[in-house]
């Protein structure tokens, strides 16, 4: 039989969930106080806890807060005054399952309680634990992967890190180059300097050389005072050239100019300097074929190739995805403030069946998804959306391809059920404003089933 404790100073309201709980054939135990109900969580070890918020000494906030320490993982379903938005919210965000607004509705209490412990049992069974090594703190630019070909990659690292070689780093958008470029530059001889990240996609010929090697005091209408360019800003350290296929032919001669004289000029200062920066750069495209279409300098691609890091596609090595879901869930649990602690039976089997086109950008971005709707301790299988869930709609609808408005619509009825029809979830997924996806449901007359039209837009 599963085990609840109720914690409310109001001796009416704990016998009247004392009457609906035992009804439905759980086993209740109550306290009328916060320090009371936190001794019987602790000899009792409940399948979830019901506290009020308003009471005397410690008040329920305060109960949550010590159960997600002693016992995070235990559903904590806060009791609140009817119509109470800010506290609801604050509930939330502090960790609680769910919440009941007073009076109580039968049903809705049930239904709560149901979830919530079978949440709760749940979590007893699973036994995939996320190491404990994950879930210490982790840098935000580590970098995960146990596969031969990662290990490869870090040998290479180990390896390029002790001198300041030039590194060109090739892979599929969303693969890590950037995460591989900060590795290289904070493992080795430039880590005590700084690494200054250039955009050439968006580095117009405009702005080229001020962006980059800066100006002095009357260079330019406007220019006041000094600046200093990226290069200058980079020191002894790096400069990242990400996305190096996208630099035009003019800002290609640019750079390949200060490459072979390791020097460059300030607009509007005499002499010249020193450039002692190593030059790290990426591409998601075929830097080869390129040069042999004469969209890319020859010259510059073999001196920013004195050591290429290829980073194969996610897909290649799934080997790596349980330690990247270990890594992503510890890294964003302090983010979302979420507990994740537990991976529901077969979800990292699941991950694995995925083809991952967006690499691990994706599978990151996937998880935080999924982690947004979690909650309780454990991570479920049933909260992973994937494209390739489409997949078996799609091929039914073969005949009459479908257009953008109904995978739109579809889509976003599918993420509105997925999360219960918890409008902040869904807005949370799909990344809309409230107003945009009421518009939305309205324009595709997306219904939640037993609400009449007009209730699902509001």
């Amino acid at each position: 039989m599963s085990k609840i404790i109720a914690i409310d100073d109001d001796s009416i309201i704990r016998a009247l969930l004392t009457n609906m709980l035992q009804k439905a054939g759980y086993k209740i135990l109550t306290a009328s106080d916060g320090p009371t109900g936190l001794n019987l969580v602790s000899e009792e070890d409940p399948d979830l806890v019901i506290t009020d918020y308003q009471m005397p000494g410690m008040n329920g906030m305060e109960v949550l807060e010590n159960i997600q320490k002693t016992k995070p993982g235990l559903p904590v379903v806060m009791l609140t005054a009817h119509g109470d938005i800010a506290l609801i919210i604050k509930s939330m965000q502090a960790g609680a399952y769910d919440y009941l607004e007073k009076p109580i509705a039968v049903e809705e209490l049930l239904n709560v309680v149901r979830n919530g412990v079978e949440l709760s049992l749940q979590s007893r069974s699973i036994k995939e634990n996320i190491p404990a090594s994950s879930i210490k703190v982790i840098e935000e630019n580590t970098l995960v992967g146990r596969s031969v070909i990662m290990r490869d990659i870090f040998k290479n690292i180990g390896r390029i890190s002790t001198s300041k070689v030039n590194v060109l780093i090739s892979g599929e958008t969303g693969t890590g180059k950037e995460l591989i470029a900060r590795l290289i530059h904070h493992s080795g001889v430039t880590r005590d300097n700084p690494m200054v990240v250039v955009n050439c996609a968006s580095l117009p010929d405009a702005y080229y050389e001020a962006d980059l090697f800066g100006y002095c005091k009357g260079a330019y209408p406007g220019a006041t005072t000094d600046m200093k360019g990226k290069f200058e800003l980079a020191g002894e350290g790096s400069v990242f050239l990400d996305d190096v296929s996208e630099l035009s032919d003019t800002n290609q001669a640019r750079i390949l100019r200060v490459i072979q004289e390791k020097e460059f000029e300030k607009a509007g200062c005499p002499g010249t300097i020193p450039m002692n920066a190593r030059i790290i750069a990426s591409t998601n495209k075929d830097l080869e074929t390129m040069v042999q279409a004469g969209k890319f300098r020859e010259e510059l691609y073999y001196r920013l190739k004195v050591f290429t890091i290829n980073i194969p596609p996610l897909r290649a090595r799934k080997e790596d995805i349980g330690d990247m879901v270990y890594h992503f869930v510890a890294k964003h649990n302090r983010k979302l403030n979420k507990k994740i602690t537990k991976l529901a039976d077969g979800l990292i089997s699941y991950l694995h069946s995925y083809e991952w086109p967006g690499n691990v950008r994706e599978l990151e971005n996937t998880l935080m998804q999924a982690m947004v709707m979690t909650h309780g301790d454990v991570l479920e299988k049933d909260n992973i959306v994937l494209t390739k869930v489409i997949e078996p709609w799609l091929n039914a609808q073969l005949r009459n391809l479908m257009s953008l408005e109904d995978m739109e619509k579809y889509h976003i009825q599918r993420v509105l059920e997925a999360v219960n029809w918890h409008k902040q979830d869904a807005i949370d997924i799909l990344n809309l404003t409230r107003p945009t996806l009421n518009a939305k449901i309205e324009k595709y007359g997306i219904t939640k089933p037993g609400l009449p039209v007009e209730a699902n837009v509001k």
